[in-house]
């Protein structure tokens, strides 16, 4: 209870901070995807720090975007399809960490999409 009490009644700086992080990762995110990785398309943000991608582009099918992702790009992100038929093709990635982590994991991302393609 104090825990809760104390992020209620002095937990405002520390979250105005967190949303500019947040909206720092969210552009940094939609301008690597933009310039290194085009044919993904980042949907826009509703409330949360989860963001949506639409991973048609690369022409693959629910089951086999899932295996590239864990084996390939080496990310355990989000299905779209845990949240119904109106997710496939989507994948979640969660901007809520370190901007050298969100690097990281774009980059392996990046290196796996051009694989597909070569």
């Amino acid at each position: 209870m104090i825990a809760q009490e104390a992020a209620y009644t002095k937990g405002e700086a520390w979250l105005d901070e967190l949303l500019v992080y947040l909206k720092g990762n969210l552009k940094f995110l939609e301008k690597f995807i933009k310039d290194k990785i085009p044919g993904l398309i980042v949907y826009p943000l509703e409330g949360t720090y989860l963001v949506w991608v639409d991973c048609t582009s690369f022409g693959m099918d629910d089951a086999a975007l899932k295996e590239f992702m864990r084996t390939k790009a080496k990310l355990w992100l989000d299905e779209g399809t845990m949240f119904g038929s109106g997710g496939s093709m989507f994948m979640r990635i969660n901007i809520a960490c370190p901007r050298s982590i969100l690097k990281q994991a774009l980059e392996r991302l990046e290196k796996a999409a051009k694989a597909l393609h070569r």
